[in-house]
């Protein structure tokens, strides 16, 4: 769907990656119970994380991250 969606579509494809590394990382948490007050599940994927995962410098992971969290509204990011 993030690749043929209309509404995907300005997103770049390293971010719809990271989006599919993240989603990975959701069935740990909830088995964990890692919800957050209104009950969504949350993960723990630090700037590093996403540098590591993908192999990119910090500014292309803060961007990709950006993407997700701003353009599309796919993420939510809390600090």
């Amino acid at each position: 769907m993030l690749f043929t969606n209309e509404l995907f579509r300005n997103i770049s494809a390293g971010a719809k990656v990271l989006y599919g590394i993240l989603l990975d990382r959701m069935n740990p948490s909830r088995k964990n119970g890692w919800l957050d007050d209104d009950g969504r599940v949350y993960i723990i994927f630090t700037l590093d994380e996403v540098m590591s995962s993908i192999g990119c410098a910090d500014q292309k992971a803060a961007k990709l991250l950006s993407e997700l969290d701003g353009k599309s509204g796919l993420i939510e990011r809390k600090r």
